[in-house]
C-alpha cells in the first residue's frame, strides 16, 4: 500500500516517528511536509511578509498536487495539513481517487488560535476517515459534513525512550527535580506554576521569558523546549510531571497525558474524564487535579510517599506501554485504509 504522509516533519513531531512504524507495517512512505519547505527561509527563519507568505502557500498547494500526481499513492494520510486548500484536497480526490485521512492533532475549529483555517473546516467533508482525539468532537466534525469519524487518541513514540540507568550524571544534574513542567508559555500555564514556586520546580518550554523578571517564577525557568531523546531524560529523572490542559484538550487529554507515562514519568494532570477513566485509572496510573489546594495537597504526598509514587509510575508505564504507543495507533489506521481499498 503507497501512503503519502502529509505532515510537518521534524525530529519530535509525530510526522518523523509515524514514518518508521507505518513502514514497518507495510506501507511505502513518502512524505509531504506541508510547512517547512515553504513557510521558513534561509537557516529556518521565518518567513515574514504576509504576500510572501501567501505566494508560497500557492507553491505549496501546487506541490502537494503534484506530489500526489507523482507518487500516486493508495492513501494521502494528512497530520493536520490547515495549509492545504480545500479545493486542492478536492482535486486530488477527483483526479487521483486516494483514500483520504485525517487525524487532526488540534483543534479543527479554532481559526482565532491559528489552529484551523477556513480550508481545513471546509475539507472536512472530502476526508475517508476523520480520526480524532476527543470524544466531544465527534458530534461537530458529524455536523461539519464528516463521511465517518473516530476517536483516536494520542500516543508516544518508545524510540525516543531513556530509561533512568540510561541517563547521564551530568543530564541528571541538568533536569532532575521535585517538580517539572515541560510546554510553551502560556497564560493559563503561567497561572498555575505562580502559585506553586515554593517547591523545588522546573520549567522548560519556549516563551517563558514573557514572565517578567520580577515573579517568582521566572527563576524556575530553565531552558526552551526539548525534544525526543532529550524531553525523555527530563520524563526519566524527575520525580513529579505537571500537565495543563488547553481548552481545546480540557475534557479529554493531550500528547503529555501519553508521554510521561510512556516514558516512566510519574504523571500529575488536571483531571478528565478521558484520563482518569478512559486511558488511565486515577490513583493506580496516574493522578489527578482540580484545584490549586489539590495539586499542591498531590504534590506534597507524592513526594513524601515515593514508594507509591513510583508503584503509579510503574503502573502507567505498564499501561501506555501496551496501550498507547505510536504502533498502536497506526496499526488501527493502517487496517481502515486496507478495508476501505478492499485489499
Amino acid at each position: 500500500m503507497k501512503l503519502l504522509l502529509v505532515c510537518e516533519y521534524w525530529y519530535g513531531t509525530g510526522g518523523w516517528s509515524y514514518r518508521g512504524y507505518l513502514e514497518q507495517l507495510g506501507c511505502e512512505v513518502e512524505v509531504f511536509d506541508f510547512r517547512k519547505p515553504f513557510f521558513t527561509a534561509g537557516a529556518g527563519l521565518p518567513v515574514v511578509s504576509a504576500a510572501t507568505r501567501r505566494i508560497n502557500r500557492r507553491r505549496m498547494n501546487a506541490a502537494f498536487v503534484q506530489a500526489v500526481a507523482d507518487f500516486r499513492p493508495d492513501v494521502v494520510f494528512f497530520l493536520k495539513g490547515e495549509t492545504i486548500y480545500e479545493s486542492a484536497i478536492r482535486e486530488v480526490k477527483e483526479k487521483y481517487g486516494p483514500v483520504l485521512l485525517q487525524w487532526y492533532p488540534d483543534g479543527p475549529f479554532n481559526i482565532e488560535n491559528r489552529n484551523a483555517t477556513r480550508d481545513s473546516i471546509a475539507s472536512i467533508p472530502l476526508f475517508d476517515i476523520y480520526y480524532i482525539y476527543a470524544k466531544s468532537l465527534i458530534a461537530p466534525l458529524r455536523e461539519s459534513g464528516a463521511q465517518r469519524v473516530e476517536y483516536l487518541p494520542f500516543c508516544y513514540d518508545p524510540a525516543m525512550l531513556q530509561l533512568p540507568e540510561q541517563v547521564s550524571d551530568e543530564d541528571r544534574a541538568k533536569y532532575a527535580t521535585d517538580v517539572v513542567f515541560a510546554g510553551t508559555w502560556e497564560p493559563m500555564r503561567e497561572w498555575w506554576l505562580e502559585r506553586i514556586t515554593e517547591f523545588d520546580l522546573s520549567v522548560w518550554g519556549n516563551m517563558w521569558e514573557r514572565v517578567p523578571e520580577t515573579k517568582p517564577l521566572r527563576a524556575h525557568w530553565k531552558g526552551n523546549a526539548v525534544y525526543g531523546e532529550e524531553i525523555s531524560k527530563l520524563f526519566a529523572v524527575s520525580k513529579i510531571h505537571l500537565n495543563f490542559l488547553r481548552e481545546q484538550n480540557r475534557d479529554s487529554h493531550n500528547v503529555r497525558t501519553l508521554e510521561i507515562p510512556g516514558f516512566g514519568g510519574f504523571l500529575l494532570t488536571q483531571r478528565s474524564r478521558e484520563q482518569s477513566e478512559d486511558l488511565y485509572i486515577e490513583g493506580k496510573e496516574i493522578a489527578c487535579f482540580d484545584s490549586v489546594d489539590e495539586l499542591k495537597e498531590k504534590i506534597r504526598y507524592y513526594i513524601d510517599h515515593e514508594d507509591e509514587r513510583l508503584a503509579i509510575a510503574r503502573a502507567g508505564h505498564e499501561r501506555a506501554t501496551a496501550e498507547h504507543q505510536a504502533i498502536h495507533r497506526l496499526r488501527r489506521v493502517v487496517d481502515d485504509a486496507r478495508a476501505l481499498l478492499g485489499t
